[in-house]
């Protein structure tokens, strides 16, 4: 899911509308790790927003009052809070994935994408019962990515390692071959690709490069073991590398956040 701060919905409306929500935490409450939180699902996709209910207003408050909360998707919350800087990124600020293995996708978002680690308030190595988390963060945009393994979600049926890997694209990347899933990715614009092609290439890992008609570079990656798709955009590359053209990739224009 990706967490906005700040009011960007009307959550009047969408309480009317009978969008899909879930509430998290305990509306009034003075806790730090109990600040309200509305999960809202969009259709037809595998991802929900989260909205922090900080800002919300004493309308929208009412009408989720008589919503029923979940206060254990907090549990074992031990309130460390990791060092954020002066002030939280306001709009989107946040994409949490849940992974199979954590700590793996955490490390590939250092090594290879420069994040850093920062301290999370949920117990690493994992606990039973309680929820295990890794996080990062790009220090320069104060942008967090968390990755998170709730085992209680699990049944006889359902194995988060086996979705994992019934949803990786993984091997077909490495055969060269674009997934499926690979659409399914986290988009982020950088300055420059060569440094983490150069990255990539260091540690065996596969990826493709793509160009969209306006010459802009696309480079696809997935991080092991946990079916996560990242892509970079960046108008400049000076790395000799082959350009696939197996698919057709769009332009979205200059992103901004």
């Amino acid at each position: 899911w990706g967490q906005f701060d700040g009011v960007f919905m009307n959550v009047t409306a969408a309480l009317e509308d009978g969008v899909l929500m879930g509430l998290y935490g305990v509306i009034g409450s003075e806790e730090q790790q109990d600040v309200p939180l509305l999960r809202v699902y969009i259709p037809g996709t595998l991802w929900t927003m989260e909205l922090s209910l900080s800002e919300a207003g004493p309308e929208a408050l009412r009408g989720l009052e008589m919503m029923d909360s979940n206060p254990s998707a907090f549990g074992c919350n031990t309130g460390a809070v990791s060092d954020q800087g002066d002030e939280t990124r306001r709009g989107w600020w946040k994409t949490t994935y849940m992974a199979s293995r954590p700590e793996i996708a955490a490390q590939f978002m250092v090594d290879i994408l420069g994040a850093k680690h920062i301290e999370s308030p949920y117990p690493w190595p994992p606990s039973e019962g309680c929820i295990a988390t890794k996080w990062v963060a790009f220090e320069s945009d104060n942008f967090h990515v968390h990755f998170v393994l709730a085992e209680e979600f699990e049944t006889a049926n359902f194995s988060i390692a086996e979705v994992d890997q019934a949803m990786s694209g993984f091997e077909a990347l490495e055969s060269g071959s674009f997934h499926a899933s690979m659409y399914n990715s986290l988009v982020l614009e950088v300055d420059s690709l060569d440094e983490y092609l150069l990255r990539l290439k260091a540690q065996s890992m596969p990826y493709m490069l793509m160009q969209t008609t306006s010459k802009q570079y696309v480079l696809f990656m997935i991080i092991p073991q946990n079916a996560i798709t990242v892509q970079l955009r960046s108008q400049h590359l000076s790395v000799e590398e082959p350009i696939s053209e197996s698919i057709c990739t769009e332009d979205f224009g200059q992103m901004a956040f």
